[in-house]
């Protein structure tokens, strides 16, 4: 993970809301949809959608952040279509407009998830989780998130493949802000139970401890002492330390690292890297 310095991107913070089951909603559109996306921009009648990519029995799709605020879906079953549409509705708002671009499906949202500060940091984080959420539900599972381009404003691109969908599926996620904050984002009972866990990691591997602890949105803050995300000399040291034992805690309450994503920029246009964590079940081992 690049822990740079986030010199001030706003906490995230918040008690996500994700879709309740059925995961597969029907056709019609929330009220909070943009009166311009009640009718798809599908460019040339020509264009086919893309179908995910096989090789025998591996299937893999595409989810792509790209610009500041538009996400693609490229090679995603069109079923998926309709529940994501509805995640983001629920964690971000109101998409601008629906339109086929070269064969991928793309949802072009109000604002700037992917150029992010203030308030919005949570939103955004509150997005990805629910992309996330909803891909693994229907079966999809991360299996790596990477910058593709050198383009300045494109972001991560998510690549699932196929598995067995869960409906168990359960996530929150870790933040990096500053140079020493952690946020835990996710819901209200999780984020205590993690919080707890994350606190225990700190105490023992970052000798200078915790300065303060807030809500920031919904999010849980602990503001560190010390500036842990831009340490030098042996203050590095405790730093990955301070980590390895908070994947050690987390791991140990039944949460494996799902994800690292980069998901966009601040005002300061310093990188915003979140950890997604993903509770272990029998369809994720």
């Amino acid at each position: 993970m690049d822990l740079k310095q986030d010199l001030e991107p706003p906490s995230y913070g918040e008690t996500a809301r994700f879709p309740a089951a059925p995961i597969m909603p029907g056709p019609s559109r929330r009220d909070t949809m943009d009166s311009s996306s009640t009718s798809m921009s599908l460019g040339t009648a020509s264009i086919v959608p893309l179908p995910p990519t096989t090789a025998d029995s591996i299937r893999i799709c595409t989810v792509a952040l790209t610009s500041t605020d538009k996400i693609r879906l490229i090679g995603t079953p069109p079923e998926l279509t309709a529940p994501l549409r509805s995640g983001i509705l629920e964690s971000w708002g109101t998409i601008q407009r629906e339109s086929c671009y070269a064969g991928s499906h793309e949802f072009k949202l109000k604002g700037k998830p992917w150029h992010v500060e203030g308030p919005d940091s949570v939103r955004a984080r509150r997005l990805l989780a629910a992309v996330l959420l909803i891909m693994a539900r229907n079966g999809w599972n991360l299996l790596q998130s990477t910058g593709m381009t050198r383009r300045d404003q494109d972001r991560d691109t998510l690549f699932f493949e196929h598995g067995v969908p869960d409906a168990q599926v359960e996530l929150f996620t870790v933040s990096f802000n500053r140079s020493d904050r952690i946020r835990v984002i996710g819901l209200a009972p999780l984020v205590s139970q993690m919080v707890t866990l994350l606190k225990q990691a700190i105490s023992s591997q970052w000798k200078y401890g915790i300065q303060r602890e807030k809500d920031y949105c919904g999010a849980y803050e602990l503001k560190l002492e010390g500036r842990p995300f831009v340490a030098g000399g042996d203050q590095s040291i405790f730093t990955r330390m301070m980590l390895a034992q908070m994947l050690a805690n987390f791991r140990a309450a039944g949460f494996k690292l799902y994800g690292s994503v980069n998901i966009g920029e601040g005002s300061d246009e310093n990188e915003v890297e979140s950890w997604v964590f993903r509770r272990a079940t029998p369809c994720f081992p």
